[in-house]
């Protein structure tokens, strides 16, 4: 392996924006010398886009969480990610390069190149537009949301990498001169297998308080890959995201300072939460309209990722945990099937808070 499992996680797992003054390109080296740093100064000549805020769990984080050994023990979903894993790890280019790559994505994301398809040739873009449609109605949302794709194509792109140097780097008198720097990195693509198709150079899913949502296709594909048809992937990931989204428009309202005890027990009542509400629109009538069955295919998936280290600050409940909040979720959508009412985020937060949580906690903490 041409990196220890310790020095690779990180790059994968935690934040890739660098906070460093920017090298000059024209002194000198060749493009694997070109450090994130490089392309992190605003270029205010062009009105670059703020940086946006705050966002929740990025999924690439946590399903790096399947190639460390846990207590809640090996996974479908965990020997898929092994596989990708190990075979990026093997390729020195690609670890080398890593940083510089996922920082080339998070400002595809931030400058809208590329994000407006989903799935590796747009082959799911009229899917996730109708499940948008719907969880707008569903959620009494219209307009508000923004759902942003990522590809593994926008890193092997000349015009989008072009644009995202330009935009992002300071000091650059022509657009002409992005170019070399653009052939240097679609040669290194040339002569690596990995670069740039490893779906972890793809592998964000996430919400944000800017009224974001990013899925990446590198992300789908791991989860497809254990069998799983990629529509339901997509909407129930979706949906979870979106469930985010309803959490942030009441944040300040449901969950006040001083709420939660624990940076542990916010993360775990925020993610139960949102399995809940996806649980409810995924077999609603009104909603996703999928039976327990299909639906529980892919949840029984999803929380291979929950994990199982009570106190760790990003415990997102254990596996049992969240299948049961998505359980009720279910069951509270079958019991409205017959009149197909919704019920409002409020509503659902009190049912949650008041009689889900306690008994998912308490009743399954251990098991």
């Amino acid at each position: 392996m041409a990196l220890s499992l310790k020095h690779l996680l990180p790059v994968l797992g935690i934040g890739i924006l660098l906070s460093c003054e920017p090298e000059d390109l024209r002194e000198g080296s060749p493009v694997e010398n070109i450090s994130t740093s490089y392309i992190t100064s605003t270029n205010t000549s062009k009105n670059k886009t703020p940086q946006k805020g705050t966002k929740t769990e990025n999924l690439r984080e946590v399903i790096m969480e399947d190639v460390v050994p846990s207590e809640c023990g090996a996974t479908e979903f965990s020997t898929v990610v092994w596989k990708h894993f190990t075979e990026l790890a093997s390729d020195d280019l690609a670890v080398e390069v890593m940083n510089q790559y996922l920082f080339f994505q998070e400002n595809a994301v931030r400058l809208r190149i590329g994000t407006n398809s989903f799935g590796p040739n747009g082959e799911y873009t009229k899917h996730v537009e109708r499940m948008i449609r719907t969880l707008e109605r569903f959620w009494n949302m219209p307009n508000e949301i923004e759902v942003l794709g990522q590809h593994n194509a926008t890193l092997n792109n000349r015009e989008n990498l072009a644009d995202i140097i330009w935009y992002t780097k300071q000091d650059l008198e022509s657009r002409e001169d992005v170019y070399p720097l653009v052939e240097e990195i679609l040669e290194r693509n040339r002569v690596s297998s990995i670069l740039p198709n490893s779906p972890f150079f793809a592998a964000d899913g996430y919400a944000n308080f800017d009224k974001e949502i990013v899925l990446g296709d590198g992300l789908i594909q791991m989860f497809s890959e254990t069998g799983l048809e990629q529509e339901i992937v997509w909407t129930g990931i979706l949906s979870h995201e979106w469930s985010h989204q309803v959490q942030f428009k009441q944040f300040n309202e449901w969950y006040p300072a001083g709420f939660f005890d624990s940076k542990a027990e916010e993360t775990r009542t925020i993610e139960l939460e949102a399995d809940f509400f996806s649980g409810y629109f995924m077999t609603h009538k009104r909603g996703a309209t999928y039976n327990w069955k299909k639906a529980d295919d892919f949840f029984e998936l999803f929380y291979q990722s929950g994990d199982c280290s009570f106190d760790f600050e990003q415990h997102h409940g254990t596996p049992l945990q969240r299948k049961a909040a998505t359980y009720e979720g279910y069951l509270l959508a079958e019991s409205a099937k017959k009149k197909g009412q919704i019920l409002s985020a409020e509503e659902l937060h009190h049912i949650f808070i008041t009689q889900v949580l306690p008994e998912v906690v308490n009743e399954l903490q251990y098991l």
